[in-house]
């Protein structure tokens, strides 16, 4: 970890997109500026373990949410190509009692 002393109004760089400036202190409560790229999140500690948890949560439920449905698309499957080889089959048996036998002679 790196450990460095800034005075108020002074800076910090992270790269050459993040700045971090040094706002005030008072009461034990330093402030900071966040100077960041959009595309780059910037949250509190407790506000990003939050949302990890959430996103834990959530991709649980979908994943419980996936196998149910799968079943249910498996179940669904199963039951059409079961009708449809029944379909198949009983055109199949219909045709071979219609069809007349060649007689070879």
């Amino acid at each position: 970890m790196l450990v460095l002393s800034r005075k108020i109004g002074e800076v910090i760089t992270i790269g050459s997109t993040v700045k971090i400036t040094v706002l005030g202190y008072s009461r034990g409560v330093v402030r900071l500026g966040i100077e960041a790229p959009k595309s780059i999140p910037v949250h509190r500690k407790e506000v990003y373990d939050k949302i990890i948890e959430l996103n834990r949560q959530s991709a649980k439920i979908e994943i419980e949410k996936l196998k149910s449905a799968m079943k249910n698309i498996s179940v669904k499957v199963d039951k059409k190509i079961q009708d449809n080889l029944n379909k198949q089959t009983v055109i199949f048996n219909k045709e071979s009692i219609n069809q007349n036998p060649s007689k070879e002679g």
